[in-house]
């Protein structure tokens, strides 16, 4: 069980640039709103990466948790950020 309540899963082995983008966009966000989070590699982890997938019904990462449940990708957490709410839509604020 995650020590913090944001979990990013993510892929250590994506190829695709994007993906890698949205990875890296993700850790930038949360590091300039000082969350803590933990970073989960389901590519290490194929239990993690089965919860991920059953929790949230998709395969697409990154992926954003909160306290378990899923929140949301890359694009939901832009979108807050660009409105100024990123930690009131992780529900930290």
């Amino acid at each position: 069980m995650s020590s913090n309540r944001v979990v990013l899963y993510y892929s250590s082995v994506a190829g695709m640039t994007k993906i890698k983008k949205a990875q890296t966009r993700i850790q930038d966000l949360f590091a300039a709103h000082k969350v803590a989070y933990d970073l989960i590699d389901i590519a290490a982890d194929e239990e993690a990466k089965l919860f991920m997938q059953r929790k949230s019904g998709k395969t697409v990462i990154p992926q954003i948790f909160v306290d378990g449940e899923y929140k949301g990708t890359c694009e939901e957490l832009d979108e807050a950020n660009e409105c100024g709410e990123a930690l009131k839509w992780l529900g930290l604020a």
